[in-house]
Order: C-alpha cells, then structure tokens, then sequence
C-alpha cells in the first residue's frame, strides 16, 4: 500500500521554534506562519478545522493569529467575533485580551463594536462563520461550497495528521471520497490510515457505505479486508 503519510504522529517540533515574549508570537501558533502564496490554504484550512469543531479553542487562536499576521482586519474581526459566539458568554478575560492585543489591525469601529457590554452580538461581517445574520449564513454556505469544490483534502488531512489528530484526519478524507469518487489516493490514504490506528470497525462501516453509494472501490480495500481477517484470528 502506498505510503500517503511519512509520519502519522509526529510534527513539528515545538522545541525547534524559538519562544518569543510578544503575545502573538505564541510557539505553537507560530507553525501557522507561511509565505504570502499559501495564505489563503493556510486560512481556508483553519477555518474548515473550526467548521468541523467549534469548539475547539486553539483552532480559534491559530486563526486569530494568522489574521493578524497576515494583516486581514475584516478576516481578524470575524475570527474574533466567532470565538467570542462559542464562548457564548464565558471566558470573557480571552476574548478581551485577544481584542485589546488585535487594535492595531483592526479599524476604531471594529474595536468598538466587539468590545461592546450592552449584550448584543456584534454585525457580522462575510467572514464570520457562526454568526445568526443572513448574510454570514449565506456566505458560510458559500465558504463551504467552494472548500467542498477547491480544497485538496489530501492536503488538508496530512495537517491533521501533523497534529496528531487522526480521527480528523479520516472525517476529512471520508468527506473527500464522498464528494470527489474519482481520487483512488484518498481512498488509498484514508486506507493508510485505518490499518495504521487499527481501526477495524470504522473501515467495515465505510466500506459498506461507500459500496452503497455506488463509490468504486480500489482492490486495496479487500486486502485490508483481509488483513483484518487475520489480525482477528
């Protein structure tokens, strides 16, 4: 079986990325620093990891970051407003911190706006992924529809799996398979890594679901069939 992924665990180390004092530069988040030509994959794939889980509170920090890097005030002032959506009221001393840290690049509006204490959520802007409005609901239709169509989830699962976060990993190469049949290497991927974690069961219930779909099937699947035969003997 061809081997997608050189390293299923490890990543980056964080040990080799100096610690800087200055707020934004924390060393994790630092990883996310990329040139010019992949801000927009680097964006787009922070915003289907928030997506996919709201809640996850470093997602949210990545993107604030990233946007504030990169210098993208209606970008930064969406990421903030929707951290502060999930927070829904809690950990107010972040979102206000994030904020105060963000002023630079952001307009005075902005600022005022989600610094607000009258308890009324912020406009949206065509960034924001999780506000109520009608035009962040469209527009996040929209984002997804042109992640679903543009992105390389190949791509996008190998950074997962640079996080160790292989459960992600394979959502996102099942989605792939789902929507894009003609890419035996996701499915040789997504493969990869079900015999890598072992996971006999969720291979079972995607093959069938697959099958039922009307997905061609590469011969592969029957190998790792039988290779789970025999593990289970």
């Amino acid at each position: 079986m061809p081997q997608y992924f050189s390293r299923l665990l490890a990543g980056p180390s964080l040990d080799a990325i100096p610690q800087e004092t200055d707020f934004w530069h924390d060393r994790e988040l630092s990883l996310f620093s990329c040139p010019s030509a992949d801000a927009d994959y680097a964006l787009t794939a922070l915003v289907f990891k928030i997506s996919r889980n709201p809640k996850d509170l470093l997602a949210h920090l990545r993107r604030i970051y990233f946007c504030y890097d990169q210098r993208l005030s209606e970008q930064l002032y969406a990421a903030l407003l929707d951290l502060m959506i999930i927070l829904d009221g809690k950990g107010t001393a972040i979102s206000r911190r994030m904020i105060q840290a963000s002023q630079s690049r952001l307009l005075v509006q902005q600022c005022q706006d989600l610094l607000k204490t009258d308890g009324q959520t912020p406009l949206a802007n065509r960034y924001s992924l999780f506000s109520k409005g009608l035009l962040a609901s469209r527009e996040l239709v929209r984002s997804r529809r042109q992640t679903e169509a543009q992105h390389d989830y190949l791509a996008l699962a190998n950074d997962f799996i640079e996080y160790s976060q292989l459960e992600q990993a394979m959502d996102v190469l099942e989605t792939g398979i789902n929507l894009q049949h003609d890419r035996p290497d996701l499915q040789l991927a997504l493969l990869e890594l079900y015999k890598s974690t072992k996971n006999r069961e969720r291979f079972q219930l995607n093959r069938q679901r697959f099958s039922d779909s009307g997905v061609v099937l590469e011969g592969e699947w029957l190998e790792l069939a039988h290779y789970f035969e025999g593990q289970a003997s």
